[in-house]
């Protein structure tokens, strides 16, 4: 029994002996300054853009290629040089020419009816050239912004791939239909305009 108890207090000093070592420890402090990584979001934007009213559905060629539709618009695009994948958002104005009775229409037409009215949607679709743009056969309220005289918007129309990567280009265009043969006949003074303004958001890369 005693052997035990010399040994137990042989312990306990040694322990006592070491604490006045450890509390003699200096305390070092790293300061780690956090920034944050944003990109430069660069996309190429067109300035004008044309849309022809095609009531009589004659035949016209736009850009090598010819069709009778009665909303025919010159397909252009947005390019993102931007070295991550944007989220485009559109907004869209409409307005009658000065001196035209037309009217927009808030549902497609058929090419039914009295009154002098057209219904106009803007489409963009991501791709890799304007050549090779899929066009939808018809208006779709889930992936179209239709246009009116006042200021709409379509958040998160289309998301577009970082530069250089498939899905970069936003090939966009006027589409939709009119009244055939509207009370008022259809003539040279009748016209609009419209202005699309776009919003970007920068979105993370996709890893693979």
């Amino acid at each position: 029994m005693r052997k035990r108890k010399l040994l137990f207090l042989l312990s306990a000093a040694l322990m006592l002996h070491m604490l006045p070592q450890a509390f003699a420890l200096k305390q070092a402090v790293t300061h780690i300054d956090a920034l944050c990584q944003v990109p430069d979001v660069s996309v190429k934007v067109p300035s004008t853009g044309d849309v022809f009213i095609n009531p009589y559905k004659m035949d016209v060629t736009v850009n090598a290629t010819e069709t009778d539709a009665q909303i025919v618009s010159t397909p252009a695009a947005i390019e993102n040089e931007s070295p991550v994948p944007i989220q485009v958002t559109a907004t869209a104005t409409g307005k009658v020419k000065e001196g035209s009775d037309m009217g927009f229409s808030t549902a497609p037409t058929e090419g039914i009816g009295t009154r002098k009215k057209a219904f106009l949607y803007f489409e963009i679709v991501a791709t890799d050239s304007i050549d090779n743009a899929v066009w939808a056969d018809g208006y779709d309220t889930n992936k179209h912004l239709a246009i009116r005289a006042a200021t709409r918007t379509k958040k998160n129309i289309v998301t577009l791939s970082e530069s250089g990567k498939a899905g970069s280009v936003g090939a966009f265009r006027l589409a939709g239909d009119c009244a055939i043969t509207p009370k008022v006949p259809w003539s040279d003074d009748d016209g609009l305009e419209v202005e699309i303004a776009f919003t970007f958001k920068p979105m993370a890369r996709q890893q693979g």
